[in-house]
């Protein structure tokens, strides 16, 4: 079994400086354009409960990241898949494995480019797991019990119950954490720990998967820490004014600022020295491109190679 560092799938990349918004912290990470892949805004549909029909109708490959799902406004099942998926340029597929999310809604999402949703954090390893799995109904108990620990009592899987509850907070980070330019991933803390690494090939690529990330993803661990702990994390360094005057105001934000940027990179350098394993068997391969499974005590996702070099990488901790 090959292993990989986090420093070597970040290979390319830079750090920006960081955002930070109550328990989250975001690390920008800058590079230059790969653009082998078209960004991944695809026609989706459902032709059957676990079957998700996919169109890629761009000029270049591109690439579904895992734990993509479609919660769609129609009288229609909802879905998701586990693991991350490649297309052809212009091909159009259907995938076998994926997952209901909405377990008593009947009837079949109809044609069109359907806005993206990534999984929350803390169902991503388990929706990961059973990628392979051919049962709908696979991910509704692990639904279920996310939803009990925000205090959503309805019974079954139905994410939409924890995405409208949440529509407001969930839509302020996406308002509260901007995309940079030459921004082509993120390292995302929340409480003061990682929380996410994400990689994308290119700028473009990262803006259509950045939105569908903060929001649910990474969203609603941040609501979930936020609601558990209401101290401020070990990333957040507390404002101490001594002097009352602009001059004063300005040196205790400096102080802050610096002492914020420590325990970032702290927690960081011992990230990018962190291993991670990939498995045997590459997911899928397209030419010299391939999607693989990687996963270590912490972190669980998968990363896509060109001639081994990565170009995009979605790594999530588990909550």
């Amino acid at each position: 079994m090959m292993s990989l560092t986090v420093d070597e799938i970040l290979r390319g990349t830079g750090p920006g400086p960081a955002q930070s918004v109550g328990q989250m912290s975001v690390i920008p990470l800058l590079g230059e354009d790969d653009d082998t892949f078209a960004p991944p805004v695809l026609e989706v549909s459902t032709t059957g409960y676990g079957s998700v029909h996919l169109r890629n109708d761009a000029d270049r490959p591109t690439l579904v990241p895992p734990g993509a799902g479609w919660v769609v406004a129609h009288k229609a099942q909802d879905h998701a898949l586990g693991g991350g998926a490649l297309l052809r340029p212009g091909e159009s597929r259907q995938i076998d494995t994926a997952m209901c999310i909405q377990q008593t809604q009947g009837g079949l999402i109809p044609s069109a480019k359907h806005d993206l949703l990534i999984l929350p954090a803390a169902l991503r390893a388990k929706a990961l797991s059973v990628r392979h799995v051919q049962d709908f109904r696979k991910l509704w108990e692990s639904i279920q019990a996310f939803n009990l620990g925000f205090g959503i009592v309805q019974q079954g899987g139905h994410l939409e119950a924890f995405v409208r509850a949440f529509q407001k907070e969930l839509d302020t980070f996406v308002a509260e954490f901007e995309v940079v330019p030459r921004q082509v991933g993120a390292i995302i803390l929340v409480g003061g720990e990682v929380a996410g690494v994400e990689r994308a090939p290119s700028a473009a690529f990262w803006r259509a998967v950045w939105g569908p990330l903060i929001r649910v993803c990474y969203g609603s661990l941040a609501i979930h820490v936020a609601r558990a702990n209401k101290a401020p994390p070990a990333t957040r360094s507390p404002l101490r004014v001594e002097t009352m005057s602009l001059a004063g105001l300005r040196d205790a934000l400096a102080r802050a600022r610096d002492a914020e940027r420590e325990v970032v990179d702290t927690r960081v350098r011992a990230l990018r020295v962190s291993l991670v394993s990939a498995a045997d068997a590459a997911d899928e391969t397209l030419g010299s491109i391939t999607l693989t499974t990687v996963g270590s005590p912490r972190l669980s996702g998968q990363v896509v190679t060109i001639d081994q070099a990565v170009r995009f990488a979605s790594l999530c901790a588990a909550a």
